[in-house]
């Protein structure tokens, strides 16, 4: 083919290139799409070094996965509070400003794993609705949770923090709704089973290549075992122990006043959920009765305003002077009557 025939084509290539050049790099890239009806913005691998902010602010999904963003300020998120799910997973983040995460209120679950994080931002466990945490394989080392606020507020079920070099689990407090736990590839040299006590609901722990001492690791494998949960990712424990040496934890964990308390806190919710779903359906009730009370009155008032006016057009009749009592005919002959004119 010949080079002017092809040069039409280069040239709308070329403009939609140059077109494109010119746009913001989050308008070219982030690729919009919608997901069972959430809306999710995937930013993902595009050397982005802070979050964007001229992305549609209704986004519920947000992907910023696989770039290079180092901090979190204050004011990242506060255009888009209806997120409920945030990926930022193999980023460069060292540092998150306080108020970071506050406007999440919607917010399910995080992914903050592969960063550089030497803290959890406590924030994160006063948040409504986030039930999944992911923050495995940061710089955990040891955690000063001395300002977290207990009970925390957060209704989580999986919390992910393994290979954080954590020497021991860190103390979030009563968790009822905990499920399952991966503190996995950690060395937990410093682990107590009384952190478990917190736990009540707990059917999966992950503790997989820890250093583990093998009293621990009895001592897990026969709480999870009294509580029903599975010991699978267990260290298995190589020899059985004396009692002396190493005593059952039940009065520790399943038999203590944390674990009861826990436990109550489970009930109180289960009860709140109760009379909350009771409540909801009786009003529901009651306002299905309203509108079928509202629609009878108004068929009534519709059927009388319908015979009045019906009346009213209605021609009315009077009796005829023929018919007085001074000019009455034999019973025999019928009364006549005059119609009115309108």
């Amino acid at each position: 083919m010949e080079l002017h025939w092809q040069l039409p084509a280069i040239i709308v290539c070329l403009q939609i290139l140059l077109a494109d050049a010119f746009l913001p790099p989050e308008e070219r890239k982030c690729k919009y799409a919608r997901i069972e009806r959430l809306l999710r913005i995937r930013c993902y691998n595009l050397d982005l070094k802070e979050v964007p902010q001229n992305l549609k602010t209704s986004v519920e999904v947000l992907d910023l996965s696989y770039n290079r963003i180092k901090k979190l300020k204050s004011d990242s998120f506060q255009k888009y509070t209806d997120i409920k799910f945030l990926m930022l997973y193999e980023n460069m983040i060292l540092s998150v400003e306080p108020g970071t995460f506050e406007p999440l209120t919607s917010l399910q679950e995080i992914d903050l794993s592969n960063n550089g994080l030497t803290t959890i931002p406590l924030e994160l466990f006063q948040l409504p609705r986030l039930r999944n945490l992911y923050i495995d394989s940061n710089e955990l080392k040891s955690l000063d949770l001395n300002a977290l606020e207990k009970p925390i507020r957060a209704p989580l079920e999986y919390l992910n923090i393994a290979k954080c070099e954590l020497k021991e689990l860190p103390d979030l407090g009563i968790m009822p709704k905990l499920w399952q736990l991966n503190a996995s590839m950690n060395p937990l040299q410093d682990f107590k089973i009384d952190s478990l006590a917190n736990l009540c609901h707990l059917r999966t722990i992950d503790l997989t290549k820890t250093q583990l001492s093998q009293c621990g690791c009895q001592q897990v494998t026969q709480h999870l075992t009294m509580l029903g949960a599975s010991p699978q990712y267990v260290p298995v424990c190589m020899e059985p122990l004396d009692i002396r040496e190493c005593p059952l934890p039940y009065n520790r964990t399943i038999h203590s006043a944390t674990f009861a308390s826990c436990q109550t806190s489970v009930e109180l919710a289960e009860t709140r959920s109760f009379w909350l779903f009771a409540a909801g359906c009786f009003g529901g009730v009651f306002v299905v009765l309203l509108v079928l009370l509202f629609c009878v009155i108004r068929c009534r008032r519709k059927r009388a305003q319908r015979r009045l006016r019906n009346a009213q057009q209605r021609k009315p009749f009077v009796i005829s002077p023929r018919n007085a009592i001074n000019n009455r005919k034999p019973e025999d002959e019928p009364l006549h009557c005059d119609t009115a004119h309108a």
